[in-house]
């Protein structure tokens, strides 16, 4: 009886529809007779029942015989294309509704099968078109505004989606949602004055939002204002003193500019919220690494590499904080668990090798280079640091060829540069050493250890000596306290005879490392030449001192006693 009712009640307002749509069609150039006009209503009626009850295909027969007695009637193909869709058939619809809509452009019914066909589809971009021309006509329509916004969404329409949140807006009035979506949306798209209008709203809603501050810095950020962003990711964190990605701005920052002090009153805060928290521990610790607060370092960070498992790269961390502490035993256990844990660790296997050579460990750091060149044959760096461990050694002839691969994997390596010429004059491979000192100088021409290198090495062979004062020259004006500099320069002035600038250089060496052999001596030898002879005996003694094997320096200090 209910389902009798159903009916009654729809055939009622099918036939209410039907006499409007007729009421239309009047203004059509072809009439049709009232009863052609009957017939389509009936067989449009037994349609759309067995629409209801779900038996699509005898459905379409109904609504295709109606189009026989009613071809220009946008509810009869808007009917068929939504039993077309019931059927999967999306083409077919698409087709059918742009005639409903070419007989009846403004039909909101036929706008929102045509939306739901092409978004079935696939076809979201004339999907879009066919959602805003029902926004059109409402503006109100929220299923229509949520299919265009996931829309663009999707297909990452940052303009559109600003469109339609703008839109929302004049509709409906400021929303912080809105309007934090609408500052995202102009980031995004780069519109910096426009999202900067949006935040500044947001900031009228409420000026204790820690998000806004940290996005208004994000502005800044993109607008090349890097210590306007500070300001306002200090702002965030005063509100917010664990807001992730105004501390992550702010350690960059300040890391770039090494204000290590900066990053830890940053963290403390954090810490202070959480001891646990592993993040502010590491980030505490490595900036007291920079500023050399070894101790406070190892503490922070201890807790964390004492666990059962540590993390390779804080064992690593732990490793230089050791080997900077000068606890060398230490730091080489941290950088072998470290290198333990992950072979690639590359700079454990050279903080390792370096702390095994600073404990004179010469041959166990040859292996732990050679293991090392195992896991990266093809780094430059290492066999660098190969072929020195090699030159300390004595093992010339090897170290040559390490060097040479440096240079063959990396032309640019500044130790191979400096140091293979060094070995091939060691070799008394003398026109080797000078090409390559050329050619270290043509490509590195500001490098002043090869230039002070270089210019001692012709000196003491009295070669090209006005060329080796002027390369000597440069190295000083590049580092004027560098004792070794200071004595090159004075012993090519004693060369040259200008004893006046060879005892102002050497001397002022001397006076900053008092600790030199060849240096003394060679003061030694300047006031000798100055005819200075107490003050000559004082420094060649002084030499003595320090290298007792020097025999030819004795025969000199009892020669001129």
């Amino acid at each position: 009886m209910k389902k009798n009712k159903l009916y009654m009640s729809l055939i009622l307002l099918l036939l209410s529809f039907w006499g409007c749509t007729y009421s239309v069609r009047m203004v059509k150039p072809k009439t049709q007779s009232k009863e052609t006009m009957l017939k389509a209503r009936d067989f449009y009626l037994k349609g759309i029942f067995m629409q209801q009850e779900a038996r699509y295909t005898e459905a379409l027969i109904e609504f295709y015989q109606a189009l026989q007695y009613d071809s220009l009637s946008a509810a009869i193909y808007s009917a068929i294309a939504e039993n077309h869709m019931k059927l999967a058939h999306f083409e077919s619809a698409e087709m059918l509704l742009k005639k409903a809509l070419k007989i009846s452009p403004h039909n909101l019914d036929a706008l929102q099968l045509l939306a739901q066909c092409r978004l079935r589809l696939g076809k979201d971009a004339a999907a879009i078109e066919v959602f805003e021309n029902i926004l059109k006509q409402n503006p109100y329509d929220d299923d229509a505004r949520q299919y265009v916004l996931l829309l663009y969404e999707k297909n990452k329409d940052y303009k559109g989606l600003a469109r339609q949140y703008e839109q929302l807006i004049k509709l409906y009035g400021a929303d912080v949602r809105h309007n934090e979506r609408l500052a995202d949306l102009y980031l995004k798209t780069k519109q910096y004055d426009k999202a900067l209008h949006y935040l500044n709203a947001l900031l009228m809603m409420d000026s204790t939002s820690a998000q806004i501050y940290y996005l208004i810095g994000q502005v800044k950020d993109k607008q090349n204002k890097p210590r306007e962003a500070v300001v306002y990711y200090h702002k965030a964190l005063r509100f917010d003193p664990l807001l992730q990605g105004a501390l992550e701005r702010l350690n960059l920052w300040y890391r770039s500019n090494k204000d290590w002090q900066a990053i830890i009153d940053l963290y403390l805060p954090v810490f202070a919220a959480d001891s646990t928290s592993g993040q502010a521990r590491v980030i505490i610790a490595e900036s007291y690494y920079y500023l050399e607060a070894f101790d406070r370092a190892r503490n922070y960070l201890l807790p964390l590499v004492q666990v059962k498992h540590p993390v390779g790269p804080l064992l690593e961390l732990m490793g230089r904080i050791e080997y900077e502490s000068d606890r060398l035993p230490q730091a080489a256990h941290y950088f072998r668990k470290s290198i333990e844990q992950d072979k690639e660790n590359k700079l454990s296997w050279l903080f390792l090798a370096f702390t095994t050579s600073k404990m004179d460990s010469l041959k166990e750091t040859e292996d732990i280079y050679k293991k090392a060149l195992v896991q990266f044959p093809e780094d430059a760096s290492i066999w660098s640091y190969y072929g020195a461990n090699l030159q300390r050694q004595e093992k010339y002839r090897q170290s040559v060829k390490a060097f040479e691969k440096a240079l063959e994997l990396d032309s640019l390596d500044r130790n191979a540069l400096s140091s293979l010429p060094v070995v091939y004059e060691t070799l008394k491979m003398f026109n080797r050493s000078d090409s390559l000192y050329e050619i270290g100088i043509k490509r590195l021409p500001d490098y002043d250890l090869l230039l002070n290198n270089f210019s001692y090495s012709l000196s003491e062979r009295g070669l090209r000596m006005q060329d080796a004062l002027e390369m000597a020259k440069n190295a000083v004006a590049a580092q004027p306290d560098n004792t070794a500099y200071l004595d090159t320069i004075g012993w090519i002035y004693f060369k040259l005879g200008n004893l006046t600038e060879a005892e102002k250089y050497i001397k002022k060496s001397v006076e900053q490392r008092p600790a030199s052999a060849v240096v003394l001596e060679h003061l030694g030898d300047v006031y000798a030449a100055m005819k200075k002879m107490e003050a000559a005996q004082k420094y060649w003694r002084q030499a003595f001192e320090l290298d007792k094997t020097n025999t030819e320096l004795l025969k000199k200090i009892e020669m001129n006693r």
